[in-house]
């Protein structure tokens, strides 16, 4: 039995968010790969770092939120990313602080702000595809 298309839109929203999430990190950490046999490893992580940003842009407004690609979303879009830099960057300090590893401390920390970046996409995605047609 299909799902109504409109269930289809609200309900798997989550899964498809991991699921494109992931496949943003192989796409751009393939690429990395790839660039750092050629030009130094922060440039290459720092171009793979901003197609990353508009490889989910795309993912997100298209697949995840159905909702269309806008240059007023497009402009805010990057807030999302230096949100959640910041904060897995700041949760890490605070883990590896209290004596946990690094590598768990990262893991602990994306279990916290991975639900934090679906809400922001969200909010930024679906509000302002919502606000710009009224």
């Amino acid at each position: 039995m299909a799902l109504p298309i409109g269930r289809w839109r609200s309900g798997g929203q989550g899964f498809r968010f991991i699921a494109f999430g992931a496949l943003n990190t192989l796409v751009t950490y393939a690429l990395y790969c790839v660039l750092v046999a050629f030009i130094a490893p922060q440039v290459a992580y720092a171009i793979v770092f901003v197609l990353g940003i508009g490889i989910a842009y795309v993912l997100n407004s298209r697949f995840v939120f159905q909702t269309p690609a806008r240059a007023q979303s497009a402009a805010i879009y990057p807030l999302v990313y230096v949100v959640q830099y910041g904060a897995n960057a700041l949760l890490i300090d605070a883990f590896t602080g209290a004596g946990v590893g690094p590598r768990a401390a990262l893991a602990l920390a994306l279990t916290i702000v991975t639900p934090l970046s679906f809400v922001l996409n969200r909010l930024v995605l679906v509000r302002k595809a919502r606000d710009m047609r009224r």
